[in-house]
């Protein structure tokens, strides 16, 4: 989990123009889905129901499974 580099690029926004702050505002979201991503399998491996971490996500059970399903 990369979360000093997520502290890095909400830190960074300070003083950003607004193409600098997009750029790091898309940078931070793809740093989240990656750790939602690793969050989310290892939860599955630790045993976590679909409808656990659904409701951990606030989606529902559906959406969560779709999402990441295959993993």
């Amino acid at each position: 989990m990369e979360v000093d580099r997520m502290k890095t690029l909400v830190g960074s926004m300070d003083g950003m123009g607004p193409a600098e702050a997009l750029h790091a505002v898309s940078e931070l979201q793809k740093e989240v889905s990656r750790t939602e991503s690793s969050l989310v399998r290892s939860a599955r491996q630790a045993g976590l129901s679909w409808e656990a971490i659904a409701q951990c996500l606030g989606v529902s059970k559906q959406a969560v499974h779709r999402k990441y399903g295959k993993q």
